[in-house]
């Protein structure tokens, strides 16, 4: 199995473990390179990645997706295959969200990830019923099961004329 998210990334990730990319498309401001030739912004460029040169770099990045993943199946078990995207998105904001709180950017990056957060538990709740009806329970949690009675059948003696 290829490493899911680059070098140095933690093995034993699930195949539709989210990128570095993944996360850097919720942070951009996180891989601006600044060129340091020049005194303009225009001259800078987002590398949309994680790497050593990055704050976080890609490492403590791929640690936060590992994290994301567990958090998401420990939620949603087992994952249905048709839920995998959604896995992913939820991971990738979980991981997302952690880099903004962790490393504060600027006077934003908590309400970023306070933001971030909200709309992660908004779908993860959305995917907790979608798996569970992939999975065939319907989502009903058992309110529609009767009991099922049983009982031996009467001993022919018992009902003897009186």
């Amino acid at each position: 199995m290829p490493i899911p998210a680059g070098a140095g990334s933690p093995g034993g990730l699930p195949e539709w473990a989210p990128l570095r990319e993944n996360v850097a498309d919720y942070v951009p401001h996180r891989t601006l390179k600044q060129q340091p030739s020049t005194t303009t912004g225009s001259a800078d460029v987002y590398y949309l990645t994680f790497d050593v040169d990055t704050r976080p770099t890609g490492w403590a990045v791929d640690r936060l997706i590992a994290d994301g993943i567990a958090w998401v199946i420990s939620r949603v078990t087992p994952l249905h295959t048709t839920s995998h995207d959604t896995a992913r998105l939820v991971a990738t904001l979980y991981a997302a969200a952690a880099v903004e709180r962790s490393w504060p950017h600027d006077d934003q990056s908590l309400q970023r990830a306070n933001d971030m957060e909200r709309r992660m538990e908004s779908l993860l709740a959305g995917l907790v019923v979608s798996n569970d009806e992939a999975n065939g329970g319907g989502g009903s949690g058992g309110d529609n099961l009767m009991p099922l009675w049983s009982f031996p059948s009467a001993p022919s003696w018992g009902d003897a004329l009186l």
